[in-house]
């Protein structure tokens, strides 16, 4: 009877603690351009709730999109995940863009915040080339024929193609399998529409438009929800149910950082200036350890965003322009091409970047060139004019220099002199009283020869 009674009550405690874990929803924010930082922590995030036994997933959307190798792991993350993944495009004048469309159509339900956007979709790689649809071909007219463009061009149309061809099924799929409208999602993709919320949802590309984060819940509470391998799944949810939000790592943040183009951009001529003034200074450390980490940590950025090589040469070569005009006669015609150079190799540098976030801006571009040209001017005036500086060192440093004695000198006999704040030996072929001023002749060693100062050696008054 007792170990019956321990057994109910081991059963009673599961039960009650079940529930419990269950209720557990785990939010997510994916705020930022989907890069493949973005998509390390999304995917961890959704597999560290899973294993955290949630109910329900709440991935809150606010991007304006991003790379489609990273879309496609975290779609394949929310696909696969145990618990069910709820997409809220939120808050107001939030948007699901470009990518961001994507990563909530692979979501089981999607709710939008009031003033919200989603769509345009339209895919861009980090390639050489912009995909574009590509329009029907006209059937060429007698006299008005196109110019050939040759293979390559032929080869990058069809590229192209492929691309959105492959994109535009995956997105049909996907929008079947959720029971949404297939037609919009593929729209989105070749003509980058993009809707509101109410259009969204009259349209039937969402399933309902939440005021807040409670109505999410209670969207899922009282529905079933249809997982993608078409099961219905119903979430037990209590009335107030638990809220974890898991955030970036403090890694994750930092390189979050690393995938801004504007600050990578200072990092790579920080870098440049460093090491310039180590190179032209040995042994100031200094600069030469910062410049060192600003360009590995430039170097860890082309991890995440795509480097334009012409534009990384223009600002090298930009930096060489402004060397050589402090060397060379060029009437300023070096200068102006080095600036100018380097500000069309700034511009260049993440011309590839799939969306206008992840490209440097001009408003930024211009004042950071300037300010590091003029910097750097400066700092190649300072080693031209230290270059050109007599050098100042060994017998040269002392004389001709007065001093004091501070120790009898006779013709015979060391004595001790006080000259260019240091205590010397002296020798002189005359004697000389403490406290004489004297000037030094030249430097045996460690000695210096001196004789009588003009005044005629008289003892300071001092």
């Amino acid at each position: 009877m007792k170990r019956l009674l321990i057994l109910i009550s081991v059963a009673i405690l599961q039960w009650v603690a079940l529930p419990a874990e269950a209720q557990a929803v785990y939010k997510i924010i994916l705020d930022q351009p989907i890069t493949p930082v973005t998509q390390e922590y999304v995917v961890k995030s959704i597999n560290r709730a899973n294993a955290g036994g949630a109910a329900l997933i709440l991935l809150q959307i606010d991007t304006p999109g991003g790379f489609v190798n990273s879309v496609e792991a975290i779609q394949r993350a929310i696909l696969e995940s145990k618990a069910p993944v709820a997409a809220y495009v939120a808050p107001v004048n939030a948007r699901a863009a470009s990518g961001g469309a994507l990563v909530a159509l692979a979501c089981d339900v999607i709710a939008m915040a009031p003033g919200t956007a989603i769509g345009a979709a339209h895919p861009v790689s980090a390639m050489p080339f912009v995909p574009m649809p590509t329009a029907p071909e006209q059937p060429a007219q007698p006299g008005n024929e196109a110019p050939k463009q040759g293979q390559k061009q032929q080869g990058e149309n069809v590229m192209i193609e492929k691309i959105l061809n492959d994109l535009s099924a995956h997105a049909r799929s996907l929008a079947e399998r959720r029971g949404r409208n297939a037609e919009v999602y593929e729209n989105m993709l070749r003509q980058s529409v993009s809707l509101s919320e109410k259009e969204a949802l009259d349209q039937h590309v969402i399933e309902l438009v939440a005021n807040k984060e409670s109505d999410v819940l209670d969207y899922v509470r009282s529905h079933q929800i249809k997982r993608f391998d078409g099961t219905l799944q119903t979430v037990a949810l209590s009335a107030s149910p638990e809220v974890i939000q898991i955030n970036p790592t403090l890694l994750q943040k930092f390189l979050f950082g690393l995938a801004n183009p504007n600050f990578t951009l200072v990092l790579l001529l920080l870098g440049i200036a460093g090491l310039y003034v180590e190179f032209k200074a040995p042994g100031l450390i200094f600069p030469g350890i910062i410049g060192g980490i600003c360009i590995l940590l430039f170097a860890l950025s082309t991890q995440m965003l795509p480097i334009n090589m012409v534009g990384l040469l223009l600002i090298f070569l930009g930096v060489a322009f402004l060397i050589l005009e402090l060397k060379v006669v060029s009437y300023g015609m070096l200068g102006i091409g080095g600036v100018i150079s380097l500000l069309i190799g700034s511009l260049l540098l993440y011309r590839n970047s799939p969306i206008p976030e992840l490209k440097v801006s001009l408003v930024f571009v211009v004042p950071v060139v300037l300010a590091f040209a003029a910097i750097l001017i400066f700092l190649v005036t300072l080693a031209v004019r230290a270059f050109r500086n007599p050098v100042m060192t060994g017998d040269n440093l002392v004389v001709g220099k007065p001093g004091t004695v501070s120790q009898p000198i006779g013709p015979e006999s060391k004595g001790k002199v006080f000259v260019a704040g240091e205590y010397w030996d002296a020798v002189s072929e005359s004697p000389h009283g403490e406290g004489e001023r004297i000037v030094v002749t030249a430097v045996k060693g460690m000695v210096l020869e001196v004789k009588s100062a003009p005044d005629g050696g008289n003892p300071c008054s001092s």
